[in-house]
This record gives C-alpha cells, sequence and structure tokens, in this order.
C-alpha cells in the first residue's frame, strides 16, 4: 500500500462471503498467526451492532489461511457476553472453535503517551499485542461525531465497565473526536472494514435501517472512514476526529488522496 495514496475497496452486492472474498483478495496474508476481530457490539439487538455473519465471513477467510481468530469487544451499554449470545457470536464461535474476550474485563497493559490530546493513559488489552487487528464496524451515523465508523469503534477497546457505570464515560468528558484520534494512536487497526449493506441511520442505538449494498475495506483505517463518510453524504474533512487522525499521520482523510476501487461480488 502506497502510504501516501492508500488503497480503498468498495465493494457492491448483497451476500457477506461473496463480497467478504471479494475485498480481501486486494490485500495480502497477515505475518501474525493471531487475527482480533473487533466488531461494534454497543448493545445487545441488532441494528446498530455488526452482523453475525459478517464476522462469520471475515473469521472463515482467516481460519481458511491457517490463523487463530479472536473475537474481542467490550460493550458500552449491556454486559459485553449478553450481547455475544443475544447477538449469536456465542453459537458462531461454538461453531467455529474461535474465542471470544470481553475487552472489558480482560488483561491489560497501561501505556502513557504524554503527547496525547487527550487520552494520557491508557489500558491496552493485552489480547492485542501482536495480533493482526481488524475493525469490523458498521455504517452507521453518530449524534456526537457525525459518523461512527472504523476509528470510533476503537474505543471499546478500553476496558472499563458499561456507559451507566460512569467508566467509558471519560471519552467524552475528555473530548470524544480527541480520544477517538488517541486511541487509534495507540492501536490503530491493521485492516478496517465497514459492512454497509444496511447502515443505521439516525440513532446511535435505535436508528433506522438504510440499505446502501456495500462494503469498504481499507488497510488505513482513516481512509476507510473517510470513505465511509463520503458514502454518508459528510464531508470527511468535517469530521474532526477523521481531520485529527491525519493530522497525527494515523492515516488520509483528504478524498483526493486515496486511490478507490469499486466493484461488484
Amino acid at each position: 500500500m502506497d502510504v501516501q495514496r492508500p488503497l480503498v475497496v468498495i465493494v457492491r452486492g448483497e451476500d457477506a462471503d461473496a463480497m467478504v472474498k471479494a475485498g480481501l483478495r486486494h490485500f495480502g496474508e497477515p505475518s501474525q498467526e493471531r487475527v482480533v476481530i473487533k466488531p461494534n457490539l454497543i448493545t445487545n439487538y441488532p441494528g446498530p451492532t455488526t452482523p453475525v455473519d459478517m464476522v462469520e465471513a471475515v473469521a472463515k477467510h482467516y481460519l481458511a489461511l491457517g490463523r487463530e481468530v479472536i473475537v474481542a469487544e467490550g460493550s458500552g451499554w449491556c454486559e459485553t457476553w449478553r450481547a455475544f449470545k443475544d447477538l449469536g457470536y456465542t453459537r458462531l464461535a461454538e461453531r467455529y472453535g474461535l474465542k471470544l474476550v470481553d475487552l472489558n474485563t480482560a488483561d491489560y497493559e497501561v501505556i502513557e503517551r504524554p503527547d496525547a490530546l487527550a487520552v494520557k493513559r491508557l489500558e491496552l488489552p493485552s489480547v492485542l499485542r501482536g495480533a493482526y487487528l481488524i475493525s469490523l464496524a458498521l455504517l452507521k451515523t453518530h449524534s456526537l461525531t457525525g459518523v461512527s465508523l472504523s476509528l470510533k469503534n476503537m474505543l471499546g477497546i478500553a476496558p472499563g465497565e458499561p456507559v451507566e457505570a460512569g467508566k467509558k464515560r471519560r471519552f467524552h468528558r475528555l473530548g470524544i473526536h480527541e480520544s477517538i484520534a488517541d486511541i487509534c494512536a495507540y492501536r490503530k487497526p491493521d485492516l478496517a472494514i465497514i459492512d454497509g449493506r444496511v447502515a443505521c441511520i439516525g440513532g446511535e442505538l435505535g436508528g433506522r435501517p438504510v440499505p446502501y449494498g456495500l462494503m469498504v475495506f481499507s488497510e488505513d483505517p482513516v481512509a476507510a472512514d473517510a470513505v465511509g463518510a463520503h458514502v454518508l453524504g459528510y464531508d470527511p474533512l468535517a469530521i474532526r476526529h477523521l481531520r485529527l487522525a491525519q493530522e497525527m499521520g494515523l492515516g488520509v482523510a483528504d478524498l483526493d488522496r486515496i486511490e478507490v476501487v469499486e466493484e461488484e461480488a
């Protein structure tokens, strides 16, 4: 991948397996033996969450390459294990021998970045160390951040109780856009996949489903989110956390500097 002009692949279709196969063929096989898939399971019901068939399609791809596959999430609005169970992830793990990890309670190491914009100290789950990390987000809008895509999905890697208990609210207090950019500086995804077959529009937890019939793939999560934001009708550089991420050197948010390839599956 040319870091100056990252590749973003848009695949149009309906079938998760076919679309994932078409998208991932543009990217090389990871050198890491362990693949961690980070879906967005903000709650325990379909709509604002990553569909289980999407995770299944991605997991099958890497299992076929002989990789260990872990699905890891730290839900913000319910117990993570409840989300795993209610959304079909527990059955998926049993079927394919996947490991499920609750990032809210996982072992972690403390990392500090004095030059961070807002999050000077982060508890980073140990399971992410040395892994090939995939942010598997939903195409979604958000009342505070405009969009909720690959980068915002990474807020879920920080351990802590669900939002009702208040611990994860610290990112809102510190500045949500700055926190998103900071957390991605601590641990940027190696691959970003956005499921836009059916987007969630108009609400973080209860938006309306809108069919877009596409998926977005990139090794540059900032570029993936820039294209996703554009699909949703936003100027990516007007989304503060995308602009900050570009300024921090985490990726490219300027559409004129992104190579976009589109195909059908």
